[in-house]
């Protein structure tokens, strides 16, 4: 052989010894450069005042009574949160001024014979003005006769526990027709009542108890809802859409979003036969995540318009002291590459989970119950995330983590803590929107912190969920526009799924969806980072209204991108210029601003 072909050989054998290194190192998963590119939204340093034309309304709350207060706060909260004011006053408060500016009077006590100024409540509504009655009237502190026909009860007596909700009209918005109760346990205490006849019910019980209506006096209307402010934010959209009935042409601002979740993927997939997979699909776990979990939630993707933000685990294992081993041989390493840029290639996006499913935090935080391994110190959530940062950047080398979602929804503020000095990028907390107080789950608001991190809430979870998950979702739709629903991969292992197959779970995923995208066609698919920079916005950007008989004009500041708004007005839109529009509900717009200023003409009425 000639020296020629010697030296052919010798490459042929160098270029075959790259390409095997190349492959061991996962090259070809690793191939290109994955970034999360999205900016994180620097805080917008507001200009301009129109405090003195933001819409405001009066509460008059009890301040020796705890529900009474309680609602007080939640309100102003509500009302501050959609740049509008509020002033409240002690219903004992005889000197209390309410002139017809205020866009509606807010009244928490069921004993109504104790406010000082309803006199002066009843005058506001003869001249055209809104009173909301937030609490059941209660018999035996009834006003008189004559003011409660005006707020349209007939008879009033006892206490009653009532079941469940319908959801009669389009109060609120996307939610006419809906029902739930009779597979759950949701009650509130309201009163016994009998209406006058030209009262309108929006919402009822199961049982056909009024729970919320209106009534017109003089120019005005009365709002009654006869329940109880819960401590459990169940009612936050029938807040709001009380807010958005107190006079006419109503606009307050919304998100106007949907994130899906997927927790715990991608993960190390478990070996070997589960029965649950096998007695149904004669498949193993493997091939199940593979061959019918994975190519049935792209198609979901596909079918419902979602982005997944996909939250990583490392391991399963329960280890909370150093050393941290990582998964051991390549099958695991591939699976993390392989099922991690398929989900970015549908424009998904990446975020943190954990080292393993221990939640980060401490004894005490009902880990025997949960039959979690609690973490002896701060330090050891460090040196666990230490590790996890080198598994990720090892396949993932040039990705900002953005978002942390805590193992089963707990997070102490030691494992916070952690999260930031691990993962100073991270700028987005997701846990739950409520819970049980006893579960320690880590409960938020929408909110952002004093660091700069955001507060961004899931507010329903399964591929079968309940009715009262749909009804939670049409609450916060209502109430800031956001559709949030997290599930995992292994559900079917659950022990809440026990009487459930996987086609079971298939389908009821499928038809809460297609109920969601019915009712809220608007939707927008976001990441979860998307939804931050809309949220973002939704804080620092602000806006004023400007009512004549014939328009409104939407003025905006502030803002980094489109803005949009949830407009309730009983007439026709004509034409918009500056944005545009389209119906959500029967008396329900979505206003999207194109530009600073918005003019929204209203159709003539007809003759």
């Amino acid at each position: 052989m000639d020296k020629r072909g010697i030296a052919g050989i010798i490459a042929f054998v160098i270029l075959l010894g790259c390409f095997f290194q190349f492959t061991r190192m996962d090259g070809f998963l690793k191939l290109d450069s994955v970034k999360n590119l999205v900016n994180v939204p620097r805080i917008l340093d507001k200009k301009g005042d129109w405090d003195q034309s933001r819409d405001s309304f009066l509460i008059l709350y009890d301040a020796r009574d705890v529900a009474s207060v309680f609602a007080e706060h939640r309100l102003s909260r509500l009302i501050a949160q959609q740049k509008k004011s509020s002033y409240s006053a002690k219903i004992g408060d005889e000197s209390v001024e309410i002139n017809d500016n205020y866009r509606g009077v807010l009244v928490v006590t069921g004993e109504l014979n104790r406010v000082a100024a309803l006199d002066k409540v009843r005058s506001y509504v003869e001249n055209g003005g809104t009173a909301a009655l937030l609490i059941a009237p209660e018999a035996a502190s009834a006003p008189s006769q004559d003011f409660l026909r005006a707020a349209g009860i007939a008879e009033l007596e006892g206490n009653a526990n009532v079941k469940g909700i319908k959801l009669r009209t389009d109060f609120l918005f996307g939610g006419k027709g809906f029902s739930f109760g009779e597979d759950s346990a949701y009650n509130t205490s309201g009163s016994k009542v009998k209406l006058v006849s030209d009262a309108l019910v929006h919402i009822a019980g199961l049982d056909d108890t009024p729970l919320l209506w209106e009534h017109p006096a003089g120019k005005g209307k009365f709002l009654v809802y006869n329940g109880v402010v819960r401590d459990d934010k169940t009612n936050i959209g029938i807040l709001t859409a009380v807010l958005a009935h107190c006079g006419t042409e109503t606009v307050y601002p919304v998100l106007g979003t949907k994130v899906f979740y997927i927790d715990d993927f991608p993960s190390p997939v478990p070996e070997g036969i589960n029965p649950r997979i096998y007695d149904e699909l004669h498949m193993t776990t493997e091939d199940f995540y593979r061959y019918r979990w994975w190519p049935y939630m792209q198609q979901v993707a596909k079918d419902f318009d979602l982005k997944y933000t996909g939250l990583i685990i490392e391991s399963y294992g329960d280890v909370v002291k150093a050393p941290f081993p990582a998964p051991a041989g390549r099958r695991a390493r591939d699976n993390f590459i392989v099922y991690g840029r398929e989900l970015l290639n549908m424009g998904g996006e990446l975020g943190l989970h954990g080292y393993n499913h221990q939640p980060l935090a401490p004894a005490g935080y009902n880990e025997e119950e949960l039959d979690y391994v609690p973490w002896g110190s701060k330090q050891d959530m460090v040196e666990s995330l230490q590790e996890l940062r080198r598994y990720i950047e090892a396949s993932y080398p040039d990705y900002a983590m953005r978002t942390y979602v805590p193992p089963s929804d707990i997070l102490s503020p030691e494992g916070r803590e952690a999260i930031l000095e691990v993962f100073p990028e991270v700028k987005i907390f997701s846990s739950l929107y409520d819970g049980p107080a006893e579960a320690m789950a880590y409960i938020q608001n929408y909110e952002r912190k004093d660091d700069g991190t955001y507060e961004l809430p899931r507010t329903s979870a399964g591929y079968h969920p309940k009715r009262q998950n749909m009804y939670e979702q049409i609450s916060m739709l209502n109430y800031i526009g956001n559709f949030s629903h997290f599930v995992h991969p292994d559900e079917l292992f659950y022990e809440e799924s026990k009487d459930y197959s996987w086609s079971d779970m298939e389908q009821g995923l499928k038809d809460f969806l297609t109920e969601i995208n019915s009712r809220f066609p608007f939707l927008r698919a976001v990441t979860n980072v998307e939804l931050m920079n809309y949220f973002a916005d939704y804080l620092d950007m602000d806006y004023q209204v400007e009512r004549e008989p014939d328009k409104m004009t939407l003025t905006t500041q502030n803002n980094r991108q489109p803005l949009r708004f949830i407009l309730r007005q009983s007439r026709e839109i004509a034409e918009i210029s500056g944005g545009t529009y389209q119906k959500v509900g029967e008396d329900a717009y979505l206003i999207e601003t194109g530009a600073g200023t918005t003019v929204i003409k209203w159709k003539e009425p007809e003759k």
